[in-house]
């Protein structure tokens, strides 16, 4: 390493290339880049989905989810698998462990599901697939006053156009409805007629088809025979002839039924801004350019009134590439800034060439990364962005030392090129041992638990490369630069002088402070060690206790405030769809009002709160979002907006989930804490949900509190009687024509244009929204003739379920609650839950398991992980340490620091009144690495000038004295490169800032640390293994002096 130092201060010419060279291939790199929101990466999940037309949840469950996860579950490499069984379809989703082939376990599974021969026939064939991130930039919303034939049909187009743009790689159209055609015969109808459902369906598929019958070998040419009668629309179908009589008249569909040309009966319904609306999400492929992609789609949208008819709009919604400009924005803008006052700050301590090469230092590093990143398939995206900020105070650590000693040596006396060389050779040994170190901390992001490894690794892979290119330009770099630096010429002008004065005052106060408060107050922090040792322990203590003890909350994520406030009603099974609908209404009315409201009215300039409005109903849910106005969330607190909507709806007593969620980085007020109870004993699994709900409202600020049984619905069960048998009837007739009426029989399915259309034969809607119609019903006998339904069967009605969930194959409910803010938090509701409440729900009913759910279990994972891997990473940097140091004792002395820069995060937290996240222990991360830096730095110069001859003391406060510029220099430019940030307000920046603060304040601690409780612990080792050392060589000394004697 020193003789390339000396090399590049030999040949500037080189040095320049090599500068010239990153920066170009950097430039050239970033325009390159892929630009995504996030980073596209698979998550080991493994979706089996299986449609059953017409069977219900158990059905489902017995027939179709059991069998598949029976048929899987010992494969090799599987972790968990949940599934859901619904109406008509079943889902089970598998987890696969780390390490294992996603390809090779999705043949594995299909070669087990194709291998079941025990399915219904009426199922459809299993669709198997690997869930992933699909990276989605921004969506359209189509709406106005038009019905959902139009909608649809515009929408298919739009969706064609936006897939044809560059970089898209899928448009998801949601919102609609398939479309399907219903053949609605009455029972009246069928007798009077003397038909039946297959009738019907048999006259659909003899006539309507197109059969190819061969082809004509002519002299003069092939000719194709070609049979065409498919029906595709309502006349068509109505056509077709469904029985003859002796006189030749003919009975057509449109004598007995009525054919409706519409949509598939699902409760669907989505509305923009009041007008019926349908959806489409816009995805990226690899390689992206969310910005260029999202600016061609801005650009359709805006020219779509030129093909769209009256009454129809397009507007885009949830643009997430703003969250990427903002995020863009924030780091160019605050890393310029940063940069400003790091150039600040060292010109009025150094000397202004010197502090202008250290921010070139900087660039170089930042340049040198976005060259090589994309290489190893790294975009640019909302985690690599957060790298590079995460990484500038460490980054430019190195640039100030290397800078700082050379500055030292120059002002010794020695001429340029020998004050650079010996410069960056005096601390060549400790900055490379710092970056080395910093490089094995990262290093265990990448052997994370789960999904993070593939979703976090733009965080080493920045820091690795970046640190790698900071070292460059530290040693091969900057020492040519500065070896040309002239002496500074005398001011001439009264600015400079003005100038000049102000520097010499800072940099002389420096060094004043250095010998006249530092020194003296080391001297006695050292004579006093013990005092000093302990005062800083029990800082240290007082620290972890205002986590421990609650002072300081702890989330998983950030809680930060969005310009989008979502709210959920969850209303019980079977709800009436013009219920819901007049509580949709009933919602959209209150978000006009919110304006006027009198607690949001006296923060706003404005009388226009709300900019868009989404609602969407489906199923027994109804989702509604409102996206507030740019920037309204810095006048009016978001989640004020999403209470206030709340009670301007009023109470709604049937809900069974009544949410409001105003957060930007997770499940918002509060985050959501979830047991997750699995059995087989149906009995034991629903009490043990009772009992945990009840328990849970019993804990003071719970809230929310719900599971997701999803019942409250009958199921009639059918029973053949002994009388059917004299009919030749049985069971499977009785079922098969029951399903023909009330869920359909399918004649065919129709190829039109982009849609297969399902042509369904049933009773119609009014018939089958009654339980009489059941009991009306005639059966027919193989024989033709009709008999009453219930002369042949008989019914029961049994609980039902809409929905039912299972894990790692066993029945499962899901009970959840929110804590409320400020006064309960995850964690303390996680260990009540399942520190308390939990071996008493187990007493209670042994056959019931209560574990974490897949969130929280994942998180506790994670936490635990990383603590072991960040544990391991210090034995390595330990070991590193003491092979360089030859010493058991002095690396401690280095890595003691480490915890401190922890103390000091907490007390920043603290002092900015934020809740301590995984962001936060990230800034924790890197602040470790500039706290081994300033250590090492201090420890080098200790061991130094005891090499020399200087006893622990005098070494210590001298070394002290040295190293003090370059310590302090190197925390000031950390913290005050930050500090814009720190007082940003927007929601970008609200995101970062408890990284950020864990960072800055976090180095400012740690200098004291490095500086006061460094020394007085090296002092103490020293004088320890002194005194071990004595004691060893007391018995050899004894026995000398007798054999002297």
């Amino acid at each position: 390493m020193n003789s390339s130092i000396a090399w590049f201060v030999r040949n500037p010419i080189a040095a320049n290339l090599l500068m010239l060279l990153i920066l170009a291939s950097g430039i050239i790199g970033s325009l390159g880049m892929g630009k995504e929101v996030f980073p596209s990466t698979g998550i080991n999940l493994i979706n089996i989905s299986m449609p059953y037309p017409g069977a219900g949840p158990r059905e489902v469950e017995e027939q179709i989810v059991v069998r598949i996860e029976e048929a899987i579950y010992t494969l090799e490499g599987i972790k968990h698998i949940r599934s859901q069984a619904r109406q008509s379809s079943g889902k089970v989703t598998v987890e696969v462990a780390d390490g294992y082939d996603m390809t090779k376990m999705i043949n594995d599974i299909k070669a087990r599901v194709d291998s079941i021969i025990t399915f219904p026939s009426d199922a459809e064939r299993a669709v198997i697939s690997e869930q992933k991130m699909r990276d989605e930039v921004i969506r359209v919303a189509l709406f106005g006053d038009a019905g959902e034939a139009v909608l649809r049909e515009y929408g298919q187009r739009i969706r064609d156009d936006l897939a044809a743009l560059p970089d898209v790689d899928f448009v998801e159209l949601w919102g609609v409805r398939e479309p399907q055609i219903d053949i609605e015969l009455s029972e009246m109808n069928m007798r009077r007629y003397a038909i039946s459902f297959n009738d019907v369906v048999s006259a659909v598929r003899q006539s309507s088809l197109n059969l190819p019958a061969g082809t004509i070998r002519a002299n003069s040419g092939d000719i194709q025979i070609q049979t065409r009668g498919q029906a595709y629309y309502e006349e068509d179908f109505k056509q077709i002839v469904v029985s003859s009589r002796a006189d030749g008249t003919e009975i057509k569909i449109e004598d007995v039924a009525t054919v409706i040309d519409g949509f598939e009966e699902r409760n669907l319904r989505t509305r923009f801004n009041g007008a019926n609306a349908i959806f489409l999400g816009v995805r990226v492929g690899n390689n992206p350019n969310v910005v260029a992609t999202t600016a061609a789609v801005k650009d359709y949208v805006n020219a779509g009134s030129s093909f769209l008819p009256p009454g129809l709009q397009l507007q885009t919604w949830k643009d997430f590439s703003n969250m990427f400009s903002g995020r863009l924005a924030l780091l160019s803008k605050n890393a310029f800034g940063g940069l400003i006052l790091v150039f600040v700050v060292l010109m009025l301590f150094l000397r202004p060439q010197l502090a202008f090469w250290v921010a070139v230092g900087i660039a170089i590093a930042y340049m040198g990364a976005l060259w090589i990143l994309p290489s190893i398939g790294l975009t640019l995206n909302m985690l690599s962005m957060f790298s590079f900020l995460l990484i500038l105070g460490i980054i430019v650590d190195d640039a100030i030392i290397v800078g700082e000693s050379i500055y030292r040596h120059q002002q010794l006396g020695y001429d340029g090129d020998t004050a650079a060389r010996m410069g960056a050779q005096a601390v060549s040994k400790p900055v490379l041992l710092a970056v080395v170190s910093t490089m094995i901390v990262f290093l265990p992001m990448l052997f994370l638990p789960g999904m993070w490894p593939k979703f976090l690794w733009a965080i080493p892979a920045v820091t690795l490369v970046a640190l790698s290119f900071s070292l460059i330009e530290s040693f091969w770099i900057l020492p040519s630069h500065l070896a040309k630096m002239k002496p500074e010429k005398p001011a001439t002008t009264k600015i400079g002088i003005a100038v000049r004065n102000i520097r010499k005052s800072f940099a002389n106060g420096l060094v004043s402070f250095a010998q006249n408060t530092y020194n003296p107050f080391l001297q006695k922090a050292l004579d006093w060690r013990a005092l000093t040792l302990i005062g800083f322990c029990l800082a240290f203590v007082l620290s972890i206790t205002l986590i421990s003890a609650g002072y300081i909350k702890q989330r998983f994520m950030p809680d930060v405030p969005s310009d989008f406030i979502s709210m959920r009603i969850e209303m019980p099974d079977g709800y009436s769809a013009e219920g819901k609908a007049e509580i949709t209404q009933r919602a959209e009315r209150a978000a006009k009002l919110l304006a006027s409201d009198p607690a949001i009215k006296s923060q706003i300039a404005t009388d226009n709160l709300v900019a868009n409005q989404l609602s969407f109903m489906y199923g027994d849910t109804i989702r509604l979002t409102l996206e507030l106005q740019p920037d309204m969330s810095g006048q009016v607190s978001p989640t004020l907006v999403g209470e206030r909507w709340q009670q301007l709806i009023g109470e709604i007593p049937q809900a069974k989930t009544f949410n409001v969620d105003a957060s930007a980085a997770g499940p918002g007020n509060g985050e959501r804490i979830t047991g997750v109870l699995t059995s087989n004993n149906l009995d034991q699994l629903t009490a043990a949900a009772q009992f945990l709900k009840q328990r849970m409202r019993d804990i003071p600020g719970a809230r929310n509190i719900r599971d997701d049984i999803h019942s409250g619905r009958s199921d009639i069960d059918i029973n053949l009687l002994p009388y059917g048998n004299n009919f030749g009837i049985g069971l499977a007739d009785v079922a098969r024509q029951v399903r023909h009426g009330f869920y359909g029989a399918e004649a065919q399915r129709v190829p039109r244009g982009r849609d297969d259309v399902r042509v369904m034969v049933r009773y119609p809607k009014r018939d089958r929204s009654q339980v009489d119609s059941l009991d009306n019903m005639r059966i027919r006998t193989p024989s033709g003739a009709e008999v009453p339904f219930y002369s042949v069967a008989e019914t029961s009605y049994v609980p039902g379920y809409t929905r039912i969930n299972r894990q790692d194959r066993q029945r499962s409910v899901k009970v959840s609650a929110r804590p409320t803010a400020n006064k309960l938090t995850v964690d303390e509701m996680a260990q009540i839950l399942f520190g308390e409440i939990g071996p008493e729900l187990q007493r209670l009913y042994p056959e019931v398991v209560l574990n974490k759910d897949e969130q929280l279990a994942e998180q506790d994972e994670f936490f635990a992980t990383a603590a072991k891997l960040f544990v391991l990473a210090l034995g390595m940097i330990y070991i590193l340490m003491a092979v360089e140091f030859k010493s058991y004792l002095k690396p401690l002395g280095v890595l003691s620091a480490v915890p401190f820069g922890m103390m000091g995060a907490v007390f920043g937290h603290l002092i900015m009144g934020l809740n301590f996240s995984v962001l936060s222990y990230l800034g924790v991360l890197a602040a470790s690495g500039v706290v081994v830096n300033d250590n090492l730095v201090l420890i080098d110069r200790i061991n130094q000038l005891r090499a020399e001859g200087l006893v622990v003391k005098e070494a210590l406060v001298r070394a002290g004295q040295e190293r003090f510029r370059p310590i302090v220099l190197t925390s000031l430019t950390t913290f005050i490169g930050l500090a814009p940030i720190l007082l940003e307000t927007s929601m970008q920046a609200r995101f970062l800032i408890p990284m950020i603060a864990s960072l800055a304040f976090g180095v400012l601690f740690a200098t004291v640390v490095t500086l006061v409780f460094v020394p007085c612990l090296y002092l103490s080792g020293a004088n320890l293994n002194a005194r071990w050392e004595k004691k060893m060589l007391q018995p050899i000394e004894n026995s000398r002096a007798e054999g002297d004697t």
